[in-house]
């Protein structure tokens, strides 16, 4: 578990406003109205650009489709995944991940390990923010920058594509062409971390 929650573009992208126009939105701008919820023991960042489907779900969607949307929906799924209990796993998979031959991997993998109780108490890791890597309307890299309890820092990269009929998607990388770990040791917060008000 630890293991996986262990520069932007200039590209904007058009979001639609509550009056219907068309709003422009940077890739780095930080979500708005952001608030926390609770799943298997870890604290899971949700704001005004998603998930707007069913937010309380097991595995809820509905992401803004730009900078801000996509960095939820990956920290979302990531954290989801991670710590999704064994009657939980699939269906968080289906819900929130592309499919293709990563997510068949990590399938596989999941179904030979067992994840029965929630991430103990004062043992979860916490999202202190993310860095957008790269965007593009169409995909999304995000780092993930957490504190672990032991107060170490650490980055998991995370990319989430587009995917119909309209929503941010995990994209797991197929181990067999993409073997490297999305997880790194930081020394310290990046500075251009976008950080998630507690």
């Amino acid at each position: 578990m630890a293991g996986l929650i262990g520069c932007g573009s200039s590209e904007d992208t058009p979001a639609t406003s509550s009056s219907g126009s068309q709003v422009q939105v940077a890739p780095t701008a930080p979500p708005t109205d952001v608030r926390w919820v609770q799943f298997a023991g870890m604290a899971i960042p949700q704001a005004a650009e998603g998930p707007t489907s069913n937010p309380q779900a097991l595995a809820p969607t509905g992401y803004a489709h730009n900078g801000p949307g996509a960095a939820l929906a990956a920290i979302s799924s990531t954290i989801r995944m991670s710590v999704a209990a064994d009657d939980q796993w699939a269906l968080v998979a289906g819900a929130l991940a592309s499919p293709g031959p990563g997510r068949d991997a990590w399938s596989i993998e999941r179904s030979r390990i067992s994840i029965t109780s929630e991430v103990p108490a004062g043992q979860a890791p916490t999202v202190l923010g993310y860095t957008v890597t790269e965007y593009t309307p169409e995909r999304a890299v995000i780092a993930i920058i957490t504190r672990q309890p032991d107060q170490s820092l650490t980055s998991t990269t995370t990319t989430v594509v587009w995917t119909p009929p309209g929503d941010w998607r995990r994209l797991i990388p197929d181990p067999q062409t993409e073997p490297a770990n999305p997880v790194a040791v930081l020394d310290s917060v990046p500075p251009q971390m976008i950080p998630l008000p507690v």
